[in-house]
């Protein structure tokens, strides 16, 4: 008789992602001020997943701020030589996506395609 198959569960990422509530705060007042965070302001970003999720914790503490409603985006570029980074960013101040680009490739001295 052959052994009954037990369905085996997906392991998430093993990784544990870690946000301190210091590393938010300094976000949200750079995004208020400049616009903008990228892996020159926090190395964590260079980890995508961490990225995103950083993304939707300043979002986040965003809606808790009464009065401010920014448009927190989150994206991904590709840089010559296959690096991508990414930039969490108030498309309010940015403006547009393109603009996003040269930010952060000056943010983090990348050339874009």
């Amino acid at each position: 008789m052959m052994p009954v198959e037990t369905k085996t569960k997906i392991h998430e990422d093993s990784k544990k992602l870690v946000y301190q509530d210091s590393d938010v705060k300094k976000a949200m007042d750079l995004i208020r001020d400049r616009g903008y965070v990228t892996r020159a302001d926090f190395n964590q970003m260079d980890d995508a997943d961490w990225a995103a999720g950083f993304d939707q914790k300043i979002e986040a503490a965003f809606l808790k701020v009464e009065g401010e409603d920014p448009y927190i985006y989150f994206e991904q570029f590709d840089f010559k030589g296959g690096d991508i980074d990414s930039i969490i960013f108030d498309m309010d101040q940015v403006g547009t996506r393109d603009h996003a680009l040269d930010l952060l490739a000056e943010a983090i001295h990348q050339q874009a395609y």
